[in-house]
């Protein structure tokens, strides 16, 4: 089929669409169409509307050759993968492995989907099974894992919580670095949605810190250096008293993570003269909160009078004595005397609403603590406020109390360290909220710890990430201010996280040809994985070929 000119008697030339065809063994021709006037520049026209014609064609042909079923997602994956192996977590997963030569299953792969779960839908190991096992990416992960080989990994973990705990902490330090100064340490409660505790010890009914005593629950206590990157765990039954975990941890420190000199901070709720004591004969050194009304009255006369405070600023005093042979360090902070003094405006609040009601008796304010420092309870009658105690309770508010042996730092570098403890709370609110560490649904003690390493490594990924993007986001506020731009607050993990799981891999099918094909990735999600040093992955992902 070919273009042809023809000319009229006249010379007028013609464009003429012919065909070739055979007729007995002879060659001849048949005009299809006239094409119109032969002119200057019509031929071009011409073929730019076949071509049009032609592309279309092309494109309804090859529609019908695509096949897309699915989008998987794909960028926590890529961020996680590089995280598990730029911090030892795959090499250590792969010497745990070996020692079980004979596993029918990827322990590695199955332990990197569940933290990857972790990340984009923190459910149950049944629900990720049943219904998010496979939307993420089939090329990172299996989506052949079997139930009992998730359940199975978590055994595994429990029986290495050790050997990985002191593998992370020694990963990629020489004897010069594993020296850790300063550790923050302190606990929570997890809690369980059943009310069984039959199975194992650690499941029990105790004081818990997100008040659902309805509930089993286990105590967490979690060390931190103070980045607050995670060094190790321990898992206590739930009705255990939270001083009496400390001995534990502080033998760990000293016998697992050969550390030279520590010292330790925690909470008030861990201040005890043994556990002091078992500190000292560890030769460690601790900065540990204290409650001052604990102490005699005639010492906490001296201690609320802010005319020996020496003011650092308008917000904060510090005034130092002794406690024994440690010095005691008292703050006064404005902003904890704000706090102190609404906390008790509304627990009087409410006192007086049940006093004005006409209905209040003594046994109706026995129930609640809080309300019996402000309280006359007669044995008979009605109660009334006691505004002497009201008064000598407000003089004590913004006061607190630090105990401490370290003799190498002022008192206001000792109170510095304390506040760092809201580094851990951070911690806290990470592994029970966005990693949604609770409830848990496992009942046996070993699964229960193999859940809680899993929770372990993935806290551990994003506290690394963490500091990763803090430090990415004063680099850039440094340069904000050099070019007089607005500061922006730092990207938060859980953000960049949310983004990324929008980033979806797509198979598009042509033929016999798979295209593993990326969607665009957000600019926070952008953010991160710059922070990482991770370079942006292409468009086209993997081509493979179908059988």
């Amino acid at each position: 089929m070919f273009i042809k000119i023809t000319k009229n008697s006249r010379g007028v030339g013609y464009y003429h669409l012919v065909e070739s065809f055979r007729k007995n063994g002879k060659v001849k021709q048949r005009t299809l169409l006239s094409l119109g006037r032969a002119e200057e520049g019509k031929l071009e026209a011409l073929a730019n509307a076949l071509s049009k014609h032609v592309e279309t064609n092309i494109i309804f042909d090859l529609a019908k050759a695509i096949d897309i079923k699915d989008t998987y997602i794909l960028g926590p994956l890529l961020v996680l993968e590089r995280m598990m192996d730029s911090l030892g977590i795959h090499h250590i997963l792969e010497v745990v492995k070996a020692k079980h030569n004979r596993l029918q299953f990827d322990f590695g792969k199955v332990v990197f989907t569940q933290i990857c779960s972790r990340f984009v839908r923190p459910v149950s190991k049944l629900a990720l099974y049943d219904h998010w096992l496979e939307r993420l990416y089939p090329v990172m992960i299996d989506h052949h894992i079997a139930l009992q080989h998730i359940y199975r990994s978590l055994d595994i973990l429990a029986e290495s919580k050790e050997q990985i705990e002191s593998y992370l902490y020694g990963y990629k330090k020489d004897l010069f670095s594993l020296n850790v100064d300063v550790v923050l340490y302190d606990l929570t409660t997890l809690r369980f949605e059943s009310t069984v505790h039959q199975e194992g010890a650690l499941r029990q009914f105790g004081y818990s810190k997100e008040r659902r005593s309805d509930c089993t629950q286990v105590v967490l206590g979690l060390l931190t250096d103070t980045d607050g990157i995670p060094l190790c765990f321990e898992v206590h039954p739930g009705n255990t008293f939270e001083g009496k975990t400390l001995e534990s941890i502080v033998d760990k420190i000293k016998r697992r993570f050969c550390v030279r000199r520590f010292v330790f901070i925690a909470d008030r709720g861990l201040f005890s003269n043994k556990n002091l004591e078992h500190i000292r004969a560890q030769q460690g050194e601790f900065i540990v909160g204290m409650r001052i009304n604990s102490l005699a009255l005639k010492i906490q006369k001296e201690l609320y009078d802010l005319e020996k405070f020496s003011f650092i600023n308008d917000e904060l005093g510090v005034y130092e004595t002794s406690q024994g042979n440690d010095r005691l360090i008292i703050t006064w902070s404005k902003s904890r005397a704000e706090r102190d003094r609404h906390a008790r405006e509304e627990i009087l609040d409410k006192i007086r609403k049940k006093l004005s009601s006409g209905k209040a008796v003594p046994k109706s304010f026995i129930t609640n603590t809080n309300y019996h420092k402000y309280l006359h309870i007669p044995s008979s009658g009605k109660c009334e406020l006691n505004e002497d105690a009201i008064r000598e309770q407000a003089k004590r508010d913004g006061f607190f109390g630090v105990v401490t042996n370290v003799v190498s730092l002022s008192a206001k570098q000792i109170v510095t360290h304390y506040k760092q403890l809201w580094k851990i709370e951070d911690a806290f609110g990470e592994i029970k909220g966005s990693l949604k560490t609770r409830p848990v649904f496992h009942w046996t003690d070993h699964r229960i710890v193999g859940h809680l390493v899993l929770c372990f490594l993935a806290y551990y990924c994003e506290a690394i990430l963490t500091k990763a993007l803090r430090e990415s986001s004063m680099q850039l506020n440094s340069k904000s201010i050099e070019n007089e731009i607005v500061k922006q607050r730092p990207l938060t993990v859980a953000q960049a996280m949310q983004e990324l799981s929008q980033v979806m891999a797509i198979p598009v099918t042509i033929k016999n040809q798979t295209y593993w094909i990326r969607t665009d990735i957000p600019p926070n999600a952008t953010a991160l994985i710059k922070a990482i040093g991770l370079r942006i992955p292409p468009k086209l992902l993997l081509k493979t070929t179908q059988m």
